[in-house]
């Protein structure tokens, strides 16, 4: 098996609900499951996973890439990649698409492995890590480029684990129906739960407070694609989701 992925900038939320939020939004961020519940409705097919199972596919990606990070914990990215044979190559800046910023791409294959990363990308991941909410850090940055730079290659690094054991963590996942007549079914699997165990995969590994496609959202709100109010609407429909 081969895999080529590219990573790109998170796009904003498609109509998110505008209900009235929480009044405590942080035990939401604080709360894996409503931030990888944000991830996987992202995935074209979401809407297609019948609604009672929607918390097996949540809990079942976090639990794969939680499980994958006991062996890592505490250990440097760049050190793990250069271990597998791993190359990191650096860009820059990425292209931008339909408003779309490619920020990374990772190849796995007989021919060898690579990271690209972008250094633009991994400097205003950093730059736009400041809280929305007090925070024990004020208005630092909770990430140093350092930081992502760790974040970024952790999250590649998992991808590069699914390619190395040929067992995809979207593949373990149940299938489901995406088309059916008379009788007949198409099937397919859910490509996003992959980045929902990669997230998890970064924050245990890592030892982060929060699952780390906070920090995506939070460069959403801090660059204008996204308002904070959408983002706090975002995190209570995903709760209310997740609590039916």
């Amino acid at each position: 098996m081969e895999y080529t992925k590219k990573e790109s900038s998170p796009e904003r939320p498609q109509n998110p609900q505008q209900a009235r939020p929480a009044t405590d939004i942080r035990k939401m961020v604080q709360d894996d499951r409503v931030l990888a519940l944000c991830e996987l409705s992202g995935d074209l097919l979401f809407h297609k996973i019948p609604h009672e199972k929607i918390p097996r596919f949540v809990d079942g990606s976090l639990s794969a890439g939680r499980e994958a990070a006991k062996a890592y914990k505490g250990k440097d990215m760049e050190a793990l990649c250069a271990q597998k044979g791993i190359k990191i190559l650096w860009k820059e800046s990425g292209e931008t698409r339909i408003g779309v910023t490619w920020r990374g791409q990772s190849a796995f294959g007989k021919n060898g492995c690579e990271i690209t990363l972008v250094r633009e990308s991994i400097r205003t991941l950093a730059e736009n890590s400041t809280p929305l909410w007090d925070s024990p850090s004020g208005d630092d940055p909770l990430l140093s480029p350092q930081d992502a730079l760790q974040l970024h290659l952790a999250h590649e690094f998992f991808h590069y684990l699914e390619y190395e054991s040929n067992d995809p963590v979207s593949s373990r996942m149940d299938e489901i129906v995406t088309f059916q007549l008379f009788g007949w079914k198409r099937h397919a699997h859910i490509n996003k739960c992959s980045e929902v165990a990669a997230h998890a995969f970064a924050k245990e590994a890592m030892g982060l407070p929060v699952l780390p496609n906070y920090f995506d959202y939070l460069y959403l709100v801090h660059t204008g694609k996204m308002t904070q109010a959408e983002f706090e609407a975002f995190l209570a429909h995903s709760q209310s989701v997740l609590n039916r």
